[in-house]
Order: C-alpha cells, then structure tokens, then sequence
C-alpha cells in the first residue's frame, strides 16, 4: 500500500510494472495471419490493484461531472448494447413518424486499443480537468511501456509500445473512452450512438440529395 500511495503522490507509474507479456488470441479467418489475432496482454496483480485504485478515482469523477458523452454505452454501468439499439430505433421511428428518411454509418475502429495517440489522450484528460500530479502520473503510466510476446513456447524479445493503451488492462477501456469521448463534436448535425470503439451515425431528412450531400460532407469532418 505504500508503494502504491507513493506513486499517486509522487505521480510516477513504477517501471517495472510497464513491461506486459502479450499472449495472441485466435479470434477468427486464417490461423497463420497474426492479423487474425487478439492482442490479449498478461500484466501483474499488483498493476491490476494499483490500476483499479486510480481507475475508480477517474471514473468517479467523470460521472460525477458529467463528462461522458451521454450516448457512449460502452464499458458503463447501466449501458449496454440493448440501450445504445433501443436509442438507435427510437430515433429512427421519430423520423419516419416525421416523413423523413433515415441513413445510418457504421464505424468500427480497427485495433483501436493499439492505435490510441498518447499525446491526444493526454490532452483530452486535461480539457476534462485531470491536471497536476494525477496528469503525470497518467503520462508516467501511459510512456514507456514494453512488451514481449510469447507463443508455442517461445518468447520474443523485449520492445518498447509508442502507442496504445494496454488491452486487458483495469484502466485501458476507460481511457479509450476518454480518448474518443468528443467525437461527436466533429459535427453538429450528425447522431452520434457510441459502443466502446464501434460508431453508429444517423442523420435525417425528407429530400434524399440534400440527405446524401450533408452526410458526405459531414463524414469528412468526421474522418479528419
């Protein structure tokens, strides 16, 4: 415990803590493309403890605040798929109740774990108010992290993660969550319906080119 107090105080994450053995999940297609694989990473029971310590300090004060986007239902209590699909049809019946036509995009972000930027992770976290030591202390967590990865016996050697947040980690879905949080900021007449790191767009109108002409050019706001 005191370890643990020292790094919240001192806001260091302990180095020897970063280092995760990465384990490969066959999920589904050809079992010789490493593709095809879960990237599911093995980290210490001590990490697990001291993560969900500062895991339920974050998450506390987001909901407290009421910094979540109110259609994220993924990885929160009382949201779930059944929540973001009844959302999704309610608003869809209320444009046909209206005589509009509906389009809906769905997007699924590919390794999204993997790929989240640490520099913009961190900058989200500070617009929402996480500042100071518990700031570093998220920056001390989140750089310099490694990995090996070991498969059929066989271990590979250690390398250093430039990005991502760590999969199967206590901390790893929340801060997915914070990192595509704004999202739906990208445009203001768009629906935005979110699971984790899967996306449901919807948007409405009576005339189908007007509807076809905003969607592309909203998309674009949205891809950049």
């Amino acid at each position: 415990m005191a370890i643990m107090n020292a790094s919240i105080l001192e806001g260091t994450f302990p180095i020897k803590l970063k280092l995760a053995q990465l384990v490969p999940v066959f999920k589904t297609g050809e079992d010789t493309d490493p593709n095809n694989c879960r990237p599911v990473l093995l980290l210490s029971r001590f990490n697990r403890i001291l993560e969900r310590l500062m895991y339920k300090r974050l998450k506390s004060f987001f909901e407290i605040n009421g910094l979540f986007y109110e259609s994220q239902y993924g990885f929160r209590e009382q949201h779930s798929t059944q929540h973001a699909l009844i959302d999704t049809v309610n608003r869809i019946q209320n444009n046909m109740d209206n005589g509009m036509f509906s389009t809906g995009v769905f997007i699924d972000l590919k390794k999204a774990f993997d790929m989240v930027d640490h520099e913009i992770l961190l900058d989200n976290l500070y617009r929402y108010g996480i500042r100071g030591i518990m700031l570093e202390w998220f920056s001390s967590y989140l750089k310099g992290r490694s990995q090996v990865t070991q498969t059929d016996g066989h271990v590979s050697p250690k390398e250093l993660n430039p990005c991502g947040v760590p999969q199967g980690s206590v901390l790893g879905p929340l801060l997915l969550l914070i990192y595509i949080n704004d999202i739906h900021k990208s445009s203001d007449k768009l629906n935005f319906f979110l699971f984790a790191d899967d996306t449901t767009i919807l948007f409405a109108r009576k005339n189908l080119k007007v509807l076809e002409q905003v969607v592309n050019s909203e998309l674009s706001k949205v891809s950049e």
